[in-house]
């Protein structure tokens, strides 16, 4: 009787346990390949035991224990379902957001009426979340909630629903921040064993173009993408939002301050070289001045004043012609540089700065030096947030990496030549770890060098960097630097 038993139980178990472990049999996790049933796992659970048939009585007093609660819960669940309401599927996050869609710009006011009061502006293509629709002066108009800007807008300036959504993943900046590490690997490929193009900086951001699996593909310039390991980065998607009224006049008096901190220092340059001319006349004056002498007829010499020397700014050559003497390591290719090297145009819309120690006299002082790279510095930063443009030199409307430093340069009368390349090979060389405000940073793609940047002091350097992010900062070793040059001493 008990072996009878056993056989019976055994064969409940089969039935219920073999059910259980159908989903389990037909997939190995570890592989995710297929494997030969339920037959397989029963075997190899009970092939350790010393008692299988105890065993299987315990697993199956347990697993029948469980069928029957399992019974008497989904019963009890079914009554429930039906006292309870249907839930409605998850809403979209993109339900309340609307996206502006305007020709310049259009005032947020406080009230629904073109007579209330102004609280803000937004611009085309800023994110919003709607708080309310209502009935306002001409029909409807949304409630909204943009950056620190609560206040009406006419419903016809935005955009909302699949439409906002669509649009939103279009106007949407995400970037990607390093963090938990002091250095990360961009490589090739989506693939830990890929080539190394360089080092990230923990902190630094940069442009996501792509989620591909474990990896992340970055823009770190427009010259570099590349791919990241995820699990060292944090990323955010940002939107351009409505600008309340003393946020910009916050902005306005941001770039009024950068402007004139530009001119005090332009100023600061052309009195420090005044006073280095007035040195070197007077000294002029003392070395030409004729001994005095008893002969009636000694004829005075005349006074003159010993024209400075000059340096040019291109040693390697004249203008800005392409050389191909710009190593990054001795393995350096000497290809072209990939910006455009048409002429540049000049820039119409600044003043023309005083000429710096680079293009002007070898035997320039401490001070003039020092006044130098504090108003070129200064004058760069004016630009900051313009586009960038491939093939562009113009700080307003748009520039690429080394028509940016040229054009800085050039205000000062120093000519640096037009690629990146040209102004590695054209500067005189210093270390890395010896860079001065004014002075430029070079990094490599490869073997060539194709990027450049200005360092600006306290770390950091101002560059055009991508599309995306236009002409900003960001710390020096954003990523490796390879060489570094100087116009200025």
């Amino acid at each position: 009787m008990k072996k009878m038993i056993k056989v019976l139980i055994a064969g409940c178990f089969c039935t219920t346990f073999l059910g259980s472990m159908t989903a389990f049999g037909a997939m190995n996790l570890e592989t995710e390949s297929p494997v030969a049933g339920g037959a397989v796992a029963l075997n190899n659970y009970f092939a350790g035991s010393r008692n299988p048939e105890d065993d299987l009585v315990k697993t199956v007093t347990t697993t029948t224990k469980q069928i029957a609660a399992a019974g008497t819960l989904a019963g009890s669940q079914k009554a429930a379902q039906r006292d309870v309401p249907q839930v409605t599927a998850a809403r979209s996050e993109y339900e309340n957001v609307a996206i502006s869609q305007v020709s310049e710009y259009v005032n947020v006011r406080n009230q629904p009426n073109t007579t209330s009061d102004v609280v803000g502006k937004i611009y085309n293509n800023c994110a919003a979340t709607i708080l309310a629709s209502v009935n306002g002066e001409g029909g409807e108009w949304y409630q909204i909630q943009s950056g620190s800007v609560n206040g009406y807008i006419k419903a016809q300036y935005f955009i909302t629903g699949s439409q906002a959504e669509a649009k939103a993943k279009s106007v949407g900046k995400e970037y990607a921040t390093v963090v938990g590490t002091p250095t990360l690997r961009l490589r090739e490929s989506p693939d830990l064993n890929s080539k190394t193009l360089t080092l990230l900086a923990e902190g630094a951001n940069y442009v996501v173009v792509e989620e591909t699996g474990d990896f992340v593909k970055l823009a770190v310039d427009s010259d570099l993408e590349g791919y990241v390991f995820k699990d060292y980065i944090k990323t955010s998607v940002e939107f351009d939002k409505a600008v309340s009224l003393a946020e910009e006049e916050a902005k306005a008096a941001e770039e009024a301050k950068r402007k004139k901190e530009a001119d005090d220092a332009i100023k600061q340059l052309e009195e420090a070289k005044k006073q280095e001319s007035k040195k070197q006349s007077e000294a002029a004056k003392e070395t030409t001045a004729a001994p005095k002498t008893t002969a009636a007829e000694t004829q005075k010499p005349k006074e003159t004043t010993t024209a400075s020397s000059t340096i040019p700014a291109n040693p390697a050559g004249n203008g800005d012609s392409p050389t191909a003497n710009a190593p990054v390591t001795e393995a350096v290719k000497t290809t072209a540089a990939p910006e455009t090297t048409t002429a540049a145009p000049k820039e119409t819309t600044q003043s023309k700065g005083p000429s710096g120690p680079g293009s002007d006299n070898s035997d320039s002082s401490p001070e003039v030096t020092s006044a130098t790279r504090n108003a070129i510095v200064a004058y760069a930063k004016q630009f900051l947030g313009n586009p960038y443009v491939y093939g562009g030199t113009s700080l307003t409307n748009g520039a690429d990496c080394s028509g940016f430093t040229m054009q800085i340069y050039a205000h000062f009368g120093i000519s640096t030549g037009r690629s990146s390349r040209d102004q590695a090979a054209k500067g005189r060389e210093i270390s890395v770890s010896a860079v001065q405000p004014g002075d430029l940073l070079f990094y490599a793609s490869g073997n060539y060098i194709n990027h450049v940047a200005m360092y600006i002091g306290g770390g950091q350097v101002i560059h055009a960097s991508t599309p995306t992010s236009g002409i900003t900062t960001a710390p020096s070793n954003y990523r490796t630097p390879c060489k570094a040059v100087t116009f200025l001493d």
